[in-house]
């Protein structure tokens, strides 16, 4: 069973209370939700860094969504909760909307979308210490010469590459090299050697 912590942000006493009713129910996700005031958001979603956030849009408009996504610290996803349809420019702010008349199969079935969104893209995306692999490996340092730099061992430096060619399905230095200046973990003049000419 997944574990879940979702904020809840309405003006509204029984929109908060029937959804986090609503959540407590849920099979397949255990739900810690928190209702937060409206008027205090920023503070208290910087306090409870919620991976999901739920909106009613009465309350929360469109542009402070946008804000809220582009000053997040953490990853946070943001389901609108609506009572009547949103217009469709609206609804491309969300990242999914739920309806006060879903059932609980279907809110279920949101929640487990994003979860599984989330899941996929927390394993394409590199830790700190891979991109520092990356970066040894296209500079044409050898594992040995990677491990000292970075001050591990051989192993950890061999461990590390598995993982990235597992995440990014990369397996070769041609390929990582791509990926290390569109990422832009390296300039191209600091791999210039090693490209063939």
């Amino acid at each position: 069973m997944k574990h879940v912590d979702i904020a809840i942000a309405s003006s509204s006493v029984i929109v908060t209370t029937g959804l986090a009713a609503i959540l407590a129910k849920l099979r397949d996700i255990h739900v810690t939700a928190k209702e937060i005031d409206p008027e205090r958001i920023d503070e208290q979603l910087g306090k409870l860094m919620p991976l999901i956030l739920i909106v009613d849009p009465l309350t929360i408009d469109a542009q402070k969504v946008k804000e809220l996504k582009s000053t997040s610290p953490s990853r946070m996803f943001i389901i609108a909760v609506y009572t009547t349809a949103l217009p469709i420019g609206t609804a491309r702010v969300y990242d999914k909307t739920i309806s006060i008349y879903d059932s609980i199969d279907t809110i279920t079935a949101t929640l487990s979308q994003l979860l599984e969104d989330e899941s996929d893209e927390g394993q394409k995306v590199l830790s700190q210490r891979e991109k520092d692999v990356v970066t040894g490996i296209v500079k044409g340092l050898s594992n040995k010469e990677i491990a000292t730099e970075m001050n591990v061992s051989v192993n950890t430096v061999m461990t590390h590459r598995r993982n990235i060619a597992s995440k990014l399905q990369i397996h070769s230095p041609a390929g990582l090299t791509i990926y290390a200046i569109v990422s832009k973990l390296v300039k191209l003049d600091e791999i210039k050697s090693q490209l063939p000419i």
